[in-house]
């Protein structure tokens, strides 16, 4: 039986939560930061606040994790039986409770963020982040596309808050050089997020379909779904060939670590997805799109 510890490692996707921390800070270190100070302005988002709404989002995303589980208990006791966890070790009021007090520590500290940069307003993007996830746990995750869709979102918008919080960073401005770079990582992660929804929708089939759901996989075939991955693919392939045109004459060690590295992960996993046949297999695809992302994402200590 799982022990507690293992249990909350397990509940709260411990390895997720860093890598949104990591990225969020990335964000700021590689891209904002250096964006502003080369305008000749000071950032406004000072290094401790960026630590600490890095910390909101974390808490954010633990609170949906938990009640995303909490809403999965059917489908997860036939998928990943031996990764249930609540009724088995938590109470369902306790994830609750701890679901909705991560919530407000959450949104109260980057209210005060927002507050200490005199733009309140902003802090309506951790509420969104909130409501979407509750319901994609209550509704959008069954509902075909519209659940891969919103998680392919909020996975963009780990890199686009960090932005927003920082007035001297001009976001939207097509030409400036730190902008589009920001949109290109942006797009790299909601098209690497996607496919993996998809990859994990197929993974889930035996579940989803005792629950329900209506998947992708479910609802117009596996076959489909493997190529609606190939496609997405294909577009991340040269959304990274447009990144290392574009970086070419920024930092030719960035080019060579996208080419090889990204580059060769994505032939690896359409690979990997033309061979998989089983929910095991599905699972290892899933695996690489992680590291893939995590190279994708490291590559900002490059620029």
């Amino acid at each position: 039986m799982m022990n507690t510890s293992k249990a909350i490692i397990t509940l709260i996707r411990l390895p997720n939560l860093v890598f949104i921390f990591l990225t969020q800070l990335l964000v700021y270190y590689f891209i904002i930061q250096p964006a502003v100070v080369a305008t000749g302005k000071v950032p406004t988002l000072h290094p401790v606040y960026a630590l600490i709404l890095s910390f909101s989002t974390v808490l954010i995303a633990t609170a949906g994790y938990m009640i995303n589980d909490y809403f999965d208990i059917g489908i997860d006791a036939i998928n990943k039986p031996d990764r249930v966890t609540i009724e088995k070790i938590f109470k369902r009021r306790t994830i609750i409770f701890w679901h909705v007090l991560l919530n407000i520590i959450g949104l109260a500290l980057a209210s005060y963020i927002a507050f200490q940069i005199l733009l309140l307003r902003f802090a309506l993007i951790q509420l969104l982040c909130i409501v979407l996830l509750v319901f994609y746990s209550t509704t959008f995750k069954r509902k075909l596309i519209i659940g891969n869709f919103v998680i392919s979102i909020l996975s963009a918008l780990t890199l686009v808050t960090m932005a927003v919080y920082e007035p001297n960073f001009e976001l939207f401005n097509i030409h400036f050089k730190h902008s589009k770079l920001l949109w290109m990582y942006v797009c790299f992660s909601f098209l690497i997020t996607f496919i993996r929804e998809v990859i994990k929708d197929i993974e889930d089939v035996k579940g989803d379909t005792v629950q329900n759901c209506q998947t992708i996989p479910l609802v117009w075939g596996i076959l489909t779904a493997k190529k609606i991955s190939y496609f997405l693919l294909l577009l991340l392939a040269v959304l990274l060939v447009v990144m290392d045109i574009y970086f070419f004459s920024f930092n030719k060690v960035l080019v060579f670590f996208l080419s090889v590295s990204v580059l060769l992960f994505i032939l690896l996993i359409s690979r990997k997805i033309f061979k998989a046949t089983i929910s095991i297999e599905f699972h290892q695809i899933s695996t690489y799109i992680k590291v893939v992302t995590l190279f994708g994402i490291l590559s900002m200590i490059l620029i």
